[in-house]
C-alpha cells in the first residue's frame, strides 16, 4: 500500500489531532537511524488493537513509546514505520487503599501516580531515572528502569501483579489481577517486564503498593579509601538494619553531588549514602547504628533529612543524564556485591587512561553499578569494552544504556547473553510472528 495511503488509514483511527506526520513535528519521537510515516497517540485500548491490526496486515513496524524517555533504549531498531505512544492512556482506573493495590493505565506518568497515590498516603515504591522529565508506567514495566529503592523494595517484577497487553495481531490480552496472590501457571505478566515492547504494548498494569513510611533520613559518610568504604558496606548488610536505599559514590560523584544538593560531603572520598525510611524511633536507633558501624571502618557522616534529603536523592537517581548531558555514554555493571571495589577501580583509572570524565555509583545491596561517561569516541569505545570483559569475566554483565549509534554498533549493548538467547527468540516468535513489534530492539 502507498505511503499516503497508510498514512490516511492510521489517520482515520486514532484522529488527525492525534496523529503527527511532518518532520519538524516528529522531533522527541524520531528513534535513531529511522524515519517513522507517522506518530500516533491513541486514545484508548480499542484504537490500539486497531492500529497493530493494520500494522500487522500491511507488515508495518511499530516502535511503542510512552513520552520518549528510553526511545533509543537497545540496539538500534531494525524498522520504525509506526511509533505509537501510550501518552493519552492515562487514566488512572482503581485505586483500592485498603487492599494495598492501584490500576491504572500505561501512559500514566508516574510522578502523577505517586500523587495520586499520596492522597492515601501510599506509593509505589519504584523511582527510576526520567520521574520529572516523563516516565511513564508502561515505560518502567517495558524496561524494568529501576533506582536507589530496589534494595528496600525490589524492582517491577515483585510490584507488578496484573497486566493488559495488546498483542501484534491487535487482540487483547490479560494475565494476573488485582489479588497479590493470583497466578496459577506461568506468571505471563512477569515475562513483559524487561521486555522492551517487543512482545506486545503495554496498556494497563495493576501494582501491590505500600504505605509512605512515617519518617525518612539519610546518613552520607565519607572514607579515606575504598577497601574502608566497601568494609562498611558489607558490615550494613550483614547487620539486622532495614535499609531503604545504600549507594556508594565514587569519589567524583559524591563532590558533583553535594554542590548540587547543598550538602558539604568531603572532597575525594568514596561516599556511602545509606536511607532508612520506617517509622520516626526505628530510623533514628537505626541512624545511629549506622553512624557507629561506618566509624568503625573509618567513616565521618553527616545527616541529611527534608527537603535537602530529597534533593539528594533525585541528584542520585537522576546522575547519569544531569552530569554527562545529552549524547553522553551510560551503562550499568551487574556484578556480585563483592566485585563492586573491583569496578570501582577500573573506573578510577579511565580518565588518566583515556582522558574520559566518569561519574559512577552502585546500588551497593544489589551489586549494580551505574556508570556515565563523557569523552572521545575511541576512549569510550575502548572504556566499555574493558569494562564488560570485567564484568563477564566475573559472572556479570554490562549493558549500555544510552551512546550514539556508533559506540552502540562497536561495543554492542547488551554483550553476551548466553544460552537463553535461543528461548527469548522462540519466545518473540510466538508473541509477534511477523516481526512488527520493536524489530531487533532485543532479540
Amino acid at each position: 500500500m502507498p505511503d499516503s495511503k497508510i498514512v490516511t488509514r492510521l489517520t482515520e483511527i486514532v484522529g488527525q489531532r492525534n496523529t503527527l506526520t511532518r518532520q519538524d513535528e516528529i522531533g522527541a519521537y524520531q528513534p535513531e537511524g529511522a524515519r517513522p510515516k507517522a506518530v500516533l497517540f491513541p486514545a484508548n485500548i480499542e484504537q490500539v488493537s486497531e492500529v497493530l491490526r493494520f500494522a500487522a496486515s500491511e507488515s508495518l513496524s511499530v516502535i511503542p513509546a510512552g513520552s520518549g524517555t528510553k526511545l533509543n533504549l537497545g540496539n538500534i531498531t531494525e524498522g520504525a514505520d509506526i511509533v505509537l505512544s501510550t501518552k493519552n492512556l492515562n487514566r488512572i482506573i482503581e485505586h483500592g487503599a485498603s487492599d494495598l493495590v492501584a490500576t491504572a493505565e500505561c501512559g500514566t506518568l508516574l510522578s502523577e501516580f505517586q500523587s495520586r497515590l499520596r492522597e492515601q498516603n501510599q506509593f509505589l515504591p519504584v523511582d527510576p531515572p526520567h520521574l520529572l522529565s516523563g516516565a511513564t508506567l508502561g515505560g518502567i514495566i517495558a524496561s524494568n528502569d529501576s533506582g536507589p529503592l530496589r534494595l528496600g523494595y525490589g524492582t517491577m517484577r515483585e510490584l507488578l501483579i496484573g497486566l493488559k497487553v495488546v498483542r501484534a495481531d491487535g487482540t487483547v490480552f490479560k494475565g494476573g489481577s488485582k489479588v497479590v496472590k493470583n497466578v496459577a501457571g506461568y506468571d505471563l505478566p512477569k515475562l513483559f517486564v524487561g521486555s522492551l515492547g517487543t512482545l506486545g504494548i503495554i496498556a494497563e498494569a495493576t501494582f501491590r503498593l505500600y504505605p509512605i513510611p512515617e519518617s525518612s533520613r539519610t546518613c552520607l559518610v565519607s572514607f579515606d579509601n575504598l577497601d574502608n568504604s566497601h568494609e562498611s558496606v558489607m558490615s550494613l548488610l550483614k547487620s539486622d538494619l532495614v535499609i531503604s536505599s545504600l549507594e556508594h559514590l565514587s569519589p567524583a560523584l559524591a563532590s558533583a553531588l553535594g554542590e548540587r544538593a547543598g550538602i558539604d560531603v568531603k572532597g575525594n572520598s568514596y561516599t556511602l549514602a545509606v536511607r532508612v525510611m520506617n517509622v520516626e524511633k526505628a530510623v533514628r536507633d537505626q541512624m545511629k547504628t549506622i553512624l557507629d558501624l561506618c566509624s568503625k571502618a573509618g567513616g565521618s557522616g553527616v545527616m541529611v533529612e527534608g527537603e535537602k534529603e530529597e534533593k539528594l536523592w533525585e541528584e542520585i537517581r537522576e546522575f547519569t543524564s544531569r552530569l554527562s548531558g545529552p549524547g553522553g555514554t551510560v551503562a550499568r555493571a551487574n556484578v556480585l556485591i563483592t566485585d563492586v571495589p573491583g569496578v570501582f577501580r577500573l573506573l578510577e583509572g579511565f580518565p588518566e587512561r583515556s582522558g574520559i570524565e566518569v561519574y559512577s555509583s552502585a546500588r551497593a545491596g544489589n551489586g549494580v553499578v551505574a556508570v556515565s561517561m563523557d569523552g572521545e569516541r575511541e576512549a569510550l569505545v575502548s572504556s566499555l569494552k574493558e569494562l564488560r570483559i570485567f564484568s563477564e569475566e566475573r559472572g556479570g554483565s554490562l549493558v549500555i544504556w544510552a551512546a550514539d549509534s556508533n559506540v552502540k554498533k562497536r561495543v554492542g549493548v547488551w554483550g553476551n547473553i548466553g544460552t537463553s538467547l535461543g528461548i527469548m527468540k522462540r519466545i518473540k516468535r510466538n508473541f509477534d510472528p511477523e516481526n512488527i513489534l520493536n524489530p531487533g530492539r532485543l532479540v
